[in-house]
Order: structure tokens, then sequence, then C-alpha cells
């Protein structure tokens, strides 16, 4: 059999892949967060320089949302279903490590296009909650059957995330490997605080929401998906390294 040639160039665009999904995920919510604040605060969307043709008068709620979900009403929520589409089509294109024989973990494969596929029922299915009322970007309001099908694409795409940086990022071409290089740890932990973040979201909502509603004001969940975010983006840099394992 004729030795193929390396072409490093591919190599190369696949760690770029890696970063560009990193990169997506750790700078969503303060894009997303920035973005509507200065709409908001300059009125953009009100001034007639800016737009030519005006049909109503758009009234912003505030800036600081709930949830990173609740951006999909706003004046940047194609900014939030542009960004989740491009996660997907990123994670659609990653292959990466085949279930092997000695393993009872699913193929690299696998897990991205399941996580690309909960990215777009993350987009395609709104969020639904009072503070949707807030901002009429959109005349479409979420009914409460929509949004439940939100939070479970929306959990499993955290989960998903989760379990790709503990597990298919520790792979390496030698099964027994797995888990003892130098970068592995970093992958474990920013596993473990997504899952931990995913923990106490579900806790705020079932819990503390209901029986304490002071701590509505702070937007927990916002906060929570924020750090989960963080830690999901810096886990696809480093893997996006050339020099990482």
């Amino acid at each position: 059999m004729p030795k193929r040639n390396f072409n490093p160039n591919l190599v190369i665009s696949y760690h770029r892949m890696r970063q560009s999904i990193g990169w997506l995920g750790l700078a969503l919510p303060f894009i997303l967060l920035t973005g509507n604040y200065i709409i908001n605060e300059y009125e953009l969307l009100n001034n007639e320089h800016l737009l030519m043709t005006q049909c109503n008068t758009y009234t912003a709620g505030h800036s600081f949302k709930p949830s990173i979900s609740h951006y999909y009403y706003t004046t940047v929520g194609e900014l939030f279903t542009g960004t989740l589409w491009a996660v997907a089509l990123f994670m659609f294109s990653y292959r990466g490590y085949p279930q092997r024989d000695e393993e009872i973990i699913p193929s690299d494969s696998f897990m991205t296009n399941l996580a690309g596929i909960c990215a777009l029922g993350v987009a395609i299915f709104p969020t639904s909650s009072d503070y949707c009322l807030t901002d009429n970007v959109r005349n479409y309001i979420s009914s409460e059957t929509i949004g439940a099908v939100h939070y479970i694409f929306a959990g499993f795409f955290f989960i998903t995330l989760a379990l790709i940086s503990i597990f298919n990022f520790r792979r390496t071409a030698n099964v027994a490997d797995f888990g003892k290089m130098p970068s592995h740890n970093f992958y474990k932990y920013c596993g473990i605080i997504m899952l931990v973040c995913i923990a106490l979201i579900v806790i705020y909502s079932v819990w503390i929401e209901e029986n304490y509603p002071m701590w509505k004001a702070y937007n927990i969940t916002f906060i929570l998906e924020a750090i989960a975010l963080v830690a999901f983006g810096f886990s696809w840099l480093k893997k996006g390294r050339v020099d990482s394992n």
C-alpha cells in the first residue's frame, strides 16, 4: 500500500475548527449582553438616521436577561440563533476518534453530531417566560410546550458538551493513555464545571426561584450558563492548539 502524504494544512484547519468552536462558545454570553445593552442604551433601533423606515417604535426591556436563551427575543436575537447554527455546523463537520472495540466511549463524531442537533434544537425552539414580553422585537411569543422542548435541548446540549470534554477530549491514539496526558485534567475540570453549572441551574429553577423570588433579580441562570460556556470555550480552545494532546 503506498504511503499517504501528510498534509500539515489539513491539521492546521482541523485545529482552527476547534478554536472557532471555542471562541463562539466563549464569546457568546458577553457579545449578547454587550450588544443588547449598546443598542438599547443608545436607542439605535429608534434612530431615524440609522433606520430609513420604521413601522413601529421599539420598546426595550432590561438589557441583562435572566438567561442566555432570553436574548432570542431581543435586538441580538439573530446573533444568538446564528451563533448556535454556526456551532452546529462545526459540530457536524467534526470527526475525531472513532469508537474502538476496547472502549465504551461513543465516537467523537457521534457526540459532536448529538451536540449539533441539540444546538439546532435550542435555536429552533425558543424559551418561554414572562420576561419574553418585555421586548417587542419579535411578535412571536413561545408557548410553554415549545419552551419545554427548548429546555430539553439546552440541557442535553450542555451535558453533551461536558461529556465530550471529560471523555472524548481525553482520548489518544493509544487507548491505554486515556486521561494520562498533561492537558487531560484541564478537559476533565472544564467538563465538571459545566455539569455543576447545569445541576445548579436545575436546583435554582425548580426550588430556589419558586421559594426565594428575590433571587430573580440576580439572573442566576444567565451567570451559570455563561460560566458553563466559558468552560466549554476554554476546553475547545485548548484542544485547538496544535501541540495539545
